[in-house]
């Protein structure tokens, strides 16, 4: 090729890449498969991701299986217990022995997803999807209680499944993620993504607006994200970019203040006489034989006697134990939103489609409605979700803004709402989006 003809292609090339700035970046589609391995069940997301500095995004198929098919324990418990089999119960504990949790979670996916890639057009190779396996808190609490090693040998007998059925590629992963730097902050990403258009998203249905706070609990601990000066030397700082927007962060975690972790240490709390005490958290009235109890803790021992004052004491000090210096935020600017627990919640109670009204108001709508019988509270003798309302409602409204412990105690009005679909241009708010547009802006 003479000099000219050189100069003249790379002229082309060059006024290409000019026009089509994502096309340099992309090198065809990625194919990945995420698992969501909550301490609350285990979830298959999978993904073609094109590489731009704003990711393109589409969901392909998603999974949830319960762990416990066709078995008499709960059907939303993680494969943590796998790792770490909940209570002393000799049968519980051989069915969650640590190599069965391929058969009854993870091949049922497997399974699933293969069945996806074979009826694509064309076919797609299970070797050549990424497949990330991440468990949260239920995992980080598991390896508390039974030691890294146990969950270390369940990511084996994961990774071994992985090969058996085909899904080889090197960069699959089966591990537990940070609370914080991860969890957390993939939440924020999705959250701000859709409820401010924080990263100028191509085709948003919102303009671009000031930056939330995000306050996710979960079954087994609490995120909470927020934006901070780009220079400032907090410990906790992230630093990122996506699509060109900058933003730094505050990013913690704490451990067993998820509402999970909460109810389960409920159950066997004793009051001052030494009696268990759960029963004065549920709804006034609720037969205790009905309760729908969680694997490996007490049971109510009486019928449902909601009680403020020793309710209340109770959440105050579970908070302080695992939080003994409340967190300050009065140098935070950003309002607050709820996610997970709160939404759910908030929901329970009727306030999830308002802004939050205070601590005051909602403290004074979960005694009302819990002292008052459980005639208003549909499907209560069946639906574990409305029989742990007035615990949930009580922890909430505790966390949130109880004078002492409360996060929100300086300033009640910086916790602005839960979000709903509707806030969210009807999506599904997930650490998962979070992720996958971290890791593929480029």
């Amino acid at each position: 090729m003479t000099t000219a003809r050189k100069t003249f292609a790379w002229i082309f090339v060059a006024i290409a890449m000019l026009f089509a700035p994502n096309a340099a970046l992309a090198t065809g589609p990625i194919y990945t498969a995420i698992v969501d391995a909550g301490s609350g069940g285990t979830r298959l997301f999978f993904y073609r991701v094109t590489k731009a500095p704003y990711p393109e995004l589409k969901l392909l198929f998603k999974q949830v299986v319960d762990d416990v098919p066709d078995a008499s324990y709960q059907p939303d418990d993680g494969i943590d217990n796998y790792a770490c089999p909940p209570g002393d119960d000799p049968a519980a504990q051989a069915f969650y022995a640590t190599k069965n949790v391929n058969p009854n979670v993870m091949f049922p996916l497997w399974n699933g997803l293969k069945a996806e890639l074979s009826a694509m057009t064309p076919a797609v190779n299970p070797a050549d999807v990424i497949v990330k396996v991440f468990a949260t808190a239920g995992m980080r609490t598991a390896s508390e209680v039974c030691g890294k090693a146990a969950v270390q040998d369940l990511y084996a007998v994961i990774r071994a499944g992985m090969t058996e059925k085909g899904l080889t590629n090197a960069a699959n992963e089966a591990r537990t993620i940070n609370g914080a730097k991860e969890e957390g902050l993939w939440t924020f990403i999705n959250t701000n993504d859709e409820y401010t258009n924080a990263f100028d998203r191509p085709g948003h249905p919102k303009p671009q607006s000031p930056v939330v706070g995000t306050l996710e609990v979960g079954g087994s601990s609490v995120q909470i994200v927020y934006p901070i000066g780009a220079g400032s030397t907090d410990p906790k700082a992230i630093h990122f970019k996506i699509n060109k927007q900058a933003m730094t962060v505050h990013a913690d975690t704490i451990l067993h203040l998820g509402q999970d972790d909460m109810r389960k240490a409920l159950r066997d709390a004793r009051d001052t006489s030494g009696k268990l005490m759960a029963y004065k958290c549920w709804a006034t009235g609720f037969d205790h034989l009905n309760d729908v109890k969680d694997e490996g803790h007490k049971g109510l021992s009486q019928d449902g006697a909601f009680t403020p004052s020793e309710c209340q004491a109770f959440m105050r000090s579970y908070i302080a134990q695992y939080m003994p210096t409340p967190l300050d935020l009065t140098g935070v600017t950003a309002k607050f939103v709820g996610l997970g627990g709160i939404k759910y919640t908030l929901d329970a109670f009727g306030l999830v489609a308002e802004p939050y009204s205070g601590g005051n108001n909602f403290n004074s709508t979960v005694k009302t409605r819990c002292t008052a019988g459980i005639t208003t509270w549909t499907s209560i003798n069946t639906n574990e979700n409305v029989q742990r309302a007035c615990p949930h409602g009580a922890y909430i409204a505790t966390l949130l803004s109880d004078p002492t412990r409360g996060l929100f105690r300086q300033n009640r009005q910086r916790f602005e709402r839960a979000l709903v679909p509707a806030d969210v241009n009807g999506a599904a708010l997930s650490w998962v989006v979070g992720y996958l547009l971290l890791t593929y802006s480029k």
